[in-house]
């Protein structure tokens, strides 16, 4: 079965999540402490051996609670095997292809909804169930005389239904034997239980368990079909050295100590999933224990197929895993760097590798033995950060990982890295906000309607193909230049300016912008475009900072003229909103600020105001001014809102408030941009002429 839809309800911080709806390999992405946690482990709630603390249901719904509500409710699509066993079990049902799962606060049991169809309540004598088996054949039993019927042991008959064939089949022959022995002179019961016997040999495999149909239907379904919801959260790490002695004691129940070696610890649990992957069997090794070359040959087989199997997962360079018999019984990890050209290195104990290594080892080989025993085949597979610490890298071969998964099992699992979201299909990707008034999650279908900061890592993933545009050097090469700005606020600024001054002689149409993360970001993403292929040009501002990022520049070999400073009249300013008339940004500043000025007794801030504080630029003196009422609760002053201001009046065809003096001061700033351009073009041509080979005179 494949989870569809679900919706869990009073289960600690979610007082209803509302139907979600979920594919088969699912990403529930939110900060901490939004709730991703309790909806996989509420989601745990559908198993049928589950039971619902009280301390789970949520305080603050205690008087729904009064009243039976449903707590966990899934929809769940059935497999066309999955139809056809039910449809050879249940002839007379219509055709079964999805059913709804739910427990209540009630209840102890889940339950089952089979919407629409109508599936019968009523006792069926003619039911092939254990029930009704029971009762003939104790029927049978009561038309024996007493002399035989009370030495004949019909407990059997009168408990749960058998577990499996083989009680079933060794009960009824001893049975049928007894029947044979005490009425041997008795040839009519004989006869009449010989006629009961014919249709009893392959009973066993068509038996139901229940007196009506709705109730042989659900008990077949939770005993053949119901799904598993199996959490992962404890990911345990494997070392280096096993003590092979402590573990034999643990695999046939003996051990009392830990399996330990010097200072490392290995779970018993962690070396039966390394040994599963091996094919490592241990009674088997130590068959081989007086025979050195055999055991040699037997560890080599096994490492071979215990690498195999990691290697589809493990990112980067391929290891090699060798497992080594040591004196005092002592089984070793050894781990080995597998290079291109064939060469090997780094050939060392596990436990002496780096952490992350360590840890994205034992996630991989716990994972992957769990997940391929048969017990966890169809499961349905709920992973709680199933990446942490690793490198990008590294989690995208989990990522690999779970996308083979899900072929056979349902995948659900939470994380905050970009690097584990590939499926941004709705259902596929999930987000989980907590509502911290009313203390309650809410799980968003349609993620893009979450807030900014829960959708971070999702923005970031999006922002791959950026990512991938940067290092595609045949991308970079036919590219326009790139211009590398500092700040959001100039991007913002360059890209509405060339639209309004609407100047065919200056515009850049469109400019190709790259907004820095902050000024330390700069630097290295001016080089990584440089070095794929791109023409890349910086703009600073004409800071201390921006003049060292100029040096490193020119030391990495950017040309000077790839690197351009603010520039007005031939003087230095200090940032791009000084390219805006004083009285222009002013008028701005003052709609955007207008309640907390006239609550402070400003009509407007002027261009006086402005000027008098002495700074080298508008935003400094601006700067000066707020600071200087910082006890007034002005806060700090915000550049970019007032960005966004007049980048949103231009847009709208309302920015009848910047005057012909601040287009002419921007159209400048183009022209030193597009002077910049043509120079470097001129410089790069001068350098391949130069590089050119000569002709023979």
């Amino acid at each position: 079965m494949r989870l569809r839809k679900f919706r869990i309800r009073a289960f600690r911080c979610i007082h209803d999540s509302g139907e979600i709806k979920v594919g088969d390999l699912a990403a529930f992405i939110g900060r901490n402490e939004s709730g991703k946690t309790t909806i996989l482990e509420g989601l745990t709630l559908l198993n049928r051996d589950k039971t619902i603390s009280e301390l789970d249901l949520c305080d603050e719904m205690s008087e729904e609670l009064k009243n039976e509500i449903t707590i966990a409710d899934g929809e769940f699509e059935l497999t066309t095997k999955e139809t056809q066993m039910i449809k050879e079990k249940f002839p007379n049902i219509p055709e079964i292809k999805k059913l709804r799962i739910f427990r209540t606060n009630k209840k102890s049991n889940t339950q089952y909804d089979f919407g629409p169809i109508k599936i019968s309540k009523e006792e069926n004598k003619a039911l092939n169930s254990w029930e009704n088996f029971v009762e003939n054949i104790l029927n049978f039993v009561e038309s024996i005389p007493n002399h035989i019927r009370i030495r004949l042991d019909t407990k059997f008959f009168e408990g749960s239904p058998p577990e499996n064939k083989e009680i079933f089949d060794s009960h009824i022959k001893e049975f049928s034997n007894s029947i044979h022995v005490l009425a041997a002179d008795e040839p009519q019961i004989i006869s009449e239980w010989e006629k009961i016997s014919e249709n009893i040999e392959n009973a066993f495999d068509k038996l139901l368990i229940g007196t009506s149909e709705l109730t042989a239907l659900e008990n077949f379904i939770a005993d053949y079909l119901h799904p598993r919801f199996v959490y992962f959260s404890d990911y345990k790490k494997i070392y280096g050295n096993i003590n092979l002695n402590e573990y034999i004691k643990d695999y046939r129940g003996q051990r009392t100590e830990g399996i330990e070696y010097v200072e490392e610890f290995d779970k018993a649990e962690t070396v039966k999933n390394l040994f599963y992957l091996a094919e490592l069997d241990i009674e088997g090794l130590e068959e081989y224990y007086n025979s050195p070359s055999k055991l040699i040959k037997y560890l080599n087989a096994a490492s071979n197929r215990l690498t195999a199997r990691l290697n589809p997962a493990w990112k980067g360079d391929p290891i090699h895993v060798d497992l080594r018999f040591n004196p005092g019984n002592i089984l070793s990890v050894v781990i080995s760097d597998i290079h291109k050209d064939g060469t090997v290195t780094n050939t060392g104990l596990l436990n002496r590798r780096a952490e992350g290594f360590k840890w994205t080892f034992s996630f991989i080989v716990n994972f992957a033995a769990e997940t391929q025993r048969s017990e966890l085949k169809e499961a349905i597979l709920l992973l709680d950060e199933p990446a942490r610490n690793l490198h990008p890298i590294q989690q995208r071969g989990i990522a690999d990982l779970l996308k083979n998964l899900a072929g056979s099992n349902q995948v659900l699992y939470a994380t905050h890295s970009p690097f584990m979201i590939f499926d941004y299909t709705p259902g596929n990707l999930l987000v989980v906000e907590l509502d911290k008034r009313k203390h309650l999650s809410k799980i968003y279908y349609d993620y893009w309607n979450a807030s900014d900061d829960t959708l971070t890592p999702i923005l970031y993933g999006l922002s791959r193909g950026l990512v991938e545009s940067i290092v595609d050097r045949e991308i970079g090469t036919n590219s326009r230049p790139v211009i590398i700005v500092e700040t959001m606020s100039d991007t913002m600024y360059l890209n509405a300016f060339d639209k309004f001054l609407e100047d065919p002689n200056i515009s850049m149409n469109p400019l190709n912008i790259v907004a820095a993360h902050n000024k330390n970001s700069v630097l290295p993403l001016a080089i990584f475009y440089r070095n794929h292929g791109y023409k890349t040009f910086i703009l600073l501002d004409n800071s201390e900072e921006s003049k060292q990022i100029s040096t490193q520049l020119t030391a990495n070999d950017f040309s000077q003229v790839q690197t351009i400073f603010f520039e007005l009249g031939g003087k230095p300013i200090q940032s791009i909103e000084d390219y805006l008339a004083i009285d222009d940004y002013l008028y701005s500043v003052n709609q955007t600020y207008e309640i907390m000025l006239r609550r402070e007794g400003f009509s407007n801030l002027t261009k006086e105001d402005v000027l008098s504080r002495g700074k080298k630029g508008i935003i400094d003196n601006l700067n000066a001014i707020w600071h200087e009422h910082k006890g007034d609760d002005w806060g700090k002053f915000d550049n970019e809102e007032i960005t966004r201001y007049i980048c949103e009046k231009i847009t709208l065809n309302e920015a009848d408030f910047l005057t012909d003096k601040t287009k002419d001061q921007f159209r400048t700033l183009y022209r030193l941009i597009a002077e910049r351009i043509r120079q470097h073009q001129n410089l790069v041509s001068s350098a391949k002429i130069d590089k050119a080979p000569k002709a023979k005179v």
